[in-house]
């Protein structure tokens, strides 16, 4: 047992796991330590590799956006990773094996109406109708006068953290303990 936790220690140091190195962290930890979600090509994503890159790094660059006062930015980001956790929560949950295909052209809108539709916690729901008419009504009415740069930093304040909790809700509800 001893062993066991050393090496688990071992690869959970690690920057990066080999398939071999993953899958026995995965034998060696507690059952439900580790949950298996949906294909990642079932939800659109075309090189797995730069998506996780992508996923990862997202948080640091989302930072550094606000930090530099690149609002856009950071809504657009925002809104990429929500959409990421949403098309899970979708494909899992639509009980049809329908998946997404990488020219998928559903608005971020629809999307979430077709998680509603399968019981997407509301209050989320919520949450997301506003930011995406916060975000539909700063960036896209911005060079038409009718909001400003300051509307675009309040639209940032007002959505902190909405990928993590959508992330955080469907890591819960749609992954499945191995």
């Amino acid at each position: 047992m001893e062993n066991n936790n050393e090496r688990i220690k071992e690869l959970k140091k690690k920057e990066e796991l080999t398939d071999k190195e993953m899958q026995e962290l995965i034998a060696l930890s507690p059952p439900g330590t580790f949950k298996k979600g949906p294909n990642l090509q079932n939800i659109g994503v075309v090189d797995i590799e730069k998506a996780f890159k992508n996923l990862k790094e997202g948080p640091d660059r989302s930072k550094n956006a606000m930090r530099n006062e690149c609002y856009l930015e950071v809504i657009s980001l925002r809104l990429q990773h929500t959409e990421f956790w949403l098309r899970i929560f979708w494909v899992v949950k639509n009980g049809k094996g329908k998946i997404f295909f990488p020219d998928d052209k559903r608005t971020f809108g629809k999307i979430i109406d077709d998680c509603e539709k399968l019981n997407f916690r509301k209050d989320l729901i919520n949450k997301l109708r506003k930011f995406n008419s916060e975000r539909i009504n700063g960036i896209h009415k911005y060079l038409l006068g009718a909001t400003d740069y300051s509307e675009l930093f309040k639209i940032c304040e007002n959505s902190k953290g909405i990928d993590s909790e959508i992330g955080e809700y469907v890591r819960s509800d749609c992954f499945i303990p191995i």
